[in-house]
């Protein structure tokens, strides 16, 4: 029977969504080149990534929003959503049954055979992954076309730009502060090059000392960290809540600058690992911490 639910949904949805008579009004290009066209703004929005719930109702379009995947836990609203299960095993039967107008999910956590099993149903995708601050601002304004929440994306865009510029301008005044920013303890790895997390470092004004390393998220090695000698260690959340903990883990990083002047801290991990509108938190919470007093 739920085979049949669905594909009743299925066939129909060519039909809903790309009739001869309802003639494209919306089109905008999504961050793997592909071509959305909508017929009108959508009002019934599965999201499949934390990130993108948090950039629909950042533009206003919570109401919208009529799936949520299990981890989207911001804001508190989203908690109250249907679930459709996690970002890389949604049910895509509870995504076709929420009749949505539109889905969109990321790269990053969403798996390919997800995105060809709902394009063949002929529900409308698109795919937003920002890889920079620039990537979230496009994207917020083709996610405000898309809702039609184009005025609210314009006026969102325009504050989160003046305040990068703000922490951009103030980093500039400062001497550059070595930093790692650690992402895993067992194993030990950091944000490298090339990564969101990088661009937020150095706009905050630091130097990331990872950026050096081979590969997006390198292993790092415990003698790898005494040798850099940072100024600064950033734990994120997920791995260590308490960062006077990072000592006891690691003591023979007492002779480490960080360690030594107590400048090792914790940073919410939401906040540096999802590419939306409160990556402009990350990034204050960012220069505040590199440049807090010793």
């Amino acid at each position: 029977m739920l085979f049949c639910r669905v594909f009743s949904v299925a066939a129909l949805a060519p039909i809903l969504f790309f009739h001869p008579g309802l003639r494209a009004q919306i089109s905008v290009v999504d961050d793997i080149q592909r071509t959305v066209r909508l017929a009108r703004p959508a009002v019934r929005i599965v999201s499949l990534a934390p990130s993108i719930t948090e950039c629909l109702f950042a533009l206003g379009a919570g109401d919208q929003v009529k799936g949520v995947t299990d981890f989207c836990n911001y804001p508190p609203e989203a908690r109250l959503k249907p679930h459709i299960g996690g970002m890389i095993n949604p049910s895509i039967e509870a995504v076709v049954g929420l009749e949505p107008d539109l889905v969109v999910l990321s790269m990053e956590g969403n798996v390919r055979d997800d995105f060809r099993r709902l394009t063949s149903f002929g529900t409308p995708v698109f795919v937003s992954n920002p890889r920079t601050l620039q990537g979230i601002y496009s994207s917020l304004r083709a996610l405000g076309t898309l809702t039609g929440r184009g005025d609210s994306a314009r006026h969102l865009v325009a504050r989160l730009e003046s305040r990068e510029q703000a922490v951009r301008s103030a980093a500039r005044g400062t001497v550059p502060v070595r930093v790692l920013l650690l992402v895993s303890l067992q194993p030990l790895m950091c944000a490298g090059g090339n990564t969101f997390i990088d661009e937020l470092l150095r706009a905050a004004g630091g130097t990331n000392l990872a950026a050096r390393a081979r590969g997006t998220y390198p292993s790092y090695s415990r003698e790898n960290v005494i040798a850099d000698d940072p100024e600064v260690i950033i734990v994120t959340s997920d791995i260590l809540s308490e960062s006077a903990a990072l000592g006891e883990l690691y003591p023979e990083w007492r002779t480490v600058d960080a360690v030594r002047n107590a400048r090792v801290f914790s940073l919410d991990a939401d906040l540096v690992s999802r590419p939306g509108p409160r990556a402009l938190d990350a990034l204050e919470t960012l220069f505040h911490l590199l440049h807090s007093p010793r």
